[in-house]
């Protein structure tokens, strides 16, 4: 049946300007958004190093120690207060970077030294080790393109549920290895070919997925129990191949099998290792820091300076500093053979999932090791090393509050600030798990702050393979419209963001005798799918192409810092998805973070300190404290009882 096309030319200027008007978030802030979203894209290619760097040098590294040289400005005469701020400048600049830097030296050194694998997940290696194993097995010999191809169609026959790769999987596969061989010498090419096989991949998992709302088109499964981002599959297979594969050449072919299984396991236990290495690294140059920035302070607590004489301030006597007993070194237990070592490493067992929790991924430190380094990392040595009972209550109220920020702080506010946007716009802006929907509102609370799983804000990735290329998903317009529902949004304000989208929607539900105003989700999907094959369906999913195609060169610098992909990938929805989270992601690190922890806390502990030292000065009835400060000299329990007693 020949369908009359919807004539646009109705909706004039003021029609344009009143839909724009229902969501303002289409208007935008020009300058500001465009800002937000650089922030947001440079963050999330970086990961936690980025964003934690960029909070700890705006919220810490540069207010505090300008806070530090105003303190006690007024009781010192007008002096700025020196020590005090080298002290703050020390302690920030050496705490946040080492412990990024210094795990992203060590990995640079390692993977000359042991191979690219060393950069590899355990369970990664495990898992592209069982299929070469199965190549050498069917075939006896197998090159890097040849691997690429086994790999490949894992991946590919693992988002379409086959039992066995089908032929158009594995020629779907074998283009995905000649795009990835042909490119590996060539690092602008290497990016251009994954930035290809992502796109492709992305396409495939939409179009077999069963239930779009909750499949994440952008992860690849190696395994029914190993799944990563596609983009770091890719690099996974490749450095797989130049480590492990090249070392299989010229070595008999009857103990191939062996072989692999011998070195993978090898690869497997050098990569948990590194894993130690590097937390053990981050862990022993913190242990330092408090005496590096105590020294750079002076020998009596700056922080009094001005509240009294300073002779009396250098007569303060200081804890002592007990050395610690060298710990006598332990020969490593034997394991066995190393295929048995490597087993436990990646299995489901305890060993296993330990393993597996405290995989670094890059120089980025995974969230269950974050937290013990900011409890025993950070704040542990610093009471130890505090000079008296003020220091250590500074440290207490300070470092406790700047640990929760910089570690669940954010991902919580985000979450929540995405949930507000949601209910406004109708776009769907965060990951929630299947039967989200249906829990009580506590458990749905507790989904929102969990620091692991749990409710989690879309990637730049994840938006642009939801929002875009809609004849992609297995039900077209329905399956998209399936995914805003299933996640708990609006189709209604989704379908009307734009004039055009809006017409044509009213469009569709007119031939139904329904109405916009008064349908529902449910109403829109059924009208959807019985006009799946219409004018207008068509229409609407034509809007969602992307709009905006550009060719990166990768010359500029800003294009550099993002790690931009060859192409980015815009429409409306896109725009407006990527724009909605931005925000408060810029609003945090920028302007929330640096205000609250870099300008508010300083603040709060000078006067919480004045306070007590007023409060004492009023108890001893005299005009400065008593120059014999209670000492810090705790043993470990009481340190941690101290702490206890504190919050």
């Amino acid at each position: 049946m020949q369908v009359s096309k919807v004539n646009f030319s109705q909706y004039n200027q003021k029609t344009a300007k009143q839909n724009n008007k229902q969501n303002q978030s289409f208007k935008g802030l020009g300058a500001l958004d465009t800002g937000a979203l650089a922030v947001a894209e440079l963050i999330e290619n970086g990961g936690l190093a980025v964003s934690f760097t960029l909070q700890d040098m705006l919220g810490t590294n540069l207010p505090r120690p300008i806070m530090g040289l105003m303190r006690n400005k007024k009781e010192n005469e007008g002096k700025a207060n020196k020590g005090f701020a080298a002290k703050e400048l020390v302690r920030e600049m050496t705490t946040g970077p080492s412990m990024f830097i210094i795990p992203m030296g060590m990995l640079a050194g390692a993977k000359k030294m042991f191979g690219k694998t060393i950069d590899v997940p355990a369970n990664v290696i495990k898992s592209l080790s069982d299929i070469h194993i199965s190549q050498v097995a069917e075939n006896q010999t197998v090159n890097a393109q040849e691997f690429f191809k086994g790999a490949f169609a894992q991946i590919i026959k693992n988002a379409k549920s086959e039992p066995e790769a089908s032929k158009e999987t594995l020629a779907k596969a074998a283009e995905f290895a000649e795009t990835l061989a042909s490119s590996v010498a060539d690092k602008a090419k290497t990016k251009e070919a994954v930035s290809k096989i992502t796109s492709e991949f992305v396409d495939i998992s939409k179009k077999f997925a069963t239930d779009p709302a909750h499949t994440d088109f952008t992860t690849a499964a190696l395994s029914d129990k190993v799944k990563v981002n596609v983009k770091d599959a890719v690099s996974y297979i490749s450095s797989y191949a130049d480590d492990v594969v090249a070392k299989t050449k010229g070595q008999d072919i009857s103990k191939l099998s062996a072989f692999i299984k011998k070195i993978s396991s090898q690869k497997v236990i050098g990569r948990v290792a590194m894993n130690a290495a590097m937390y053990a690294a981050i862990m022993t140059f913190l242990q330092v820091i408090p005496k590096i920035y105590n020294k750079a302070e002076g020998k009596e607590n700056a922080g009094l300076k001005g509240l009294m004489k300073e002779e009396t301030l250098k007569d303060t006597p200081q804890k002592e500093v007990k050395k610690a007993d060298e710990q006598k070194n332990k020969s490593n237990p034997s394991f066995g053979s190393a295929a048995k070592v490597a087993n436990a490493l990646t299995g489901s067992g305890v060993v296993g999932k330990v393993a597996n929790g405290i995989e670094f991924s890059g120089c980025n430190l995974p969230f269950p090791l974050l937290v013990c380094l900011m409890g025993l990392g950070i704040l542990f040595p610093r009471l130890k090393n505090a000079k008296d009972k003020y220091d250590r209550e500074e440290i207490l109220r300070r470092d406790l509050v700047t640990c929760t920020v910089m570690t669940v702080g954010e991902k919580e506010l985000r979450n929540g600030f995405s949930k507000v946007n949601e209910a406004t716009s109708g776009f769907v802006l965060a990951n929630k798990d299947k039967g989200f929907k249906d829990q009580s509102m506590f458990k749905r609370f507790l989904d929102y702050i969990r620091p692991i799983k749990g409710v989690n804000v879309m990637t730049s990735d994840q938006i642009i393979s939801k929002y875009s290329n809609l004849e992609a998903y297995k039900d077209g317009l329905k399956g998209f419209c399936d995914f805003i529902d299933g996640q708990g949004g609006n189709i209604k304000k989704v379908l009307s963001f734009t004039p055009e989208s809006k017409a044509l929607t009213e469009a569709l539900l007119k031939k139904e005798g329904k109405t916009l105003a008064t349908a529902d989700n449910n109403v829109i999907k059924e009208v959807i799918e019985k006009a799946k094959d219409s004018q207008e369906v068509k229409e609407i999913m034509k809007l969602f192409h992307p709009s905006r195609e550009v060719k990166i060169d990768n010359k500029s610098f800003l294009d550099k810092l993002l790690k931009r992909e060859t192409k980015m990938i815009d429409n409306p929805w896109v725009k407006n998805a990527k724009t909605l989270n931005a925000r408060f992601t810029a609003l945090s690190v920028l302007v929330l973070v640096p205000v609250f922890l870099g300008f508010m806390l300083p603040w709060i502990n000078e006067r919480a300190t004045k306070k007590k030292f007023a409060e004492e000065n009023a108890m001893n009835n005299k005009g400065t404290v008593d120059n014999n400060f209670p000492v810090l000299n705790y043993k470990t329990p009481e340190l941690f009882k101290e702490m206890a007693n504190f919050v």
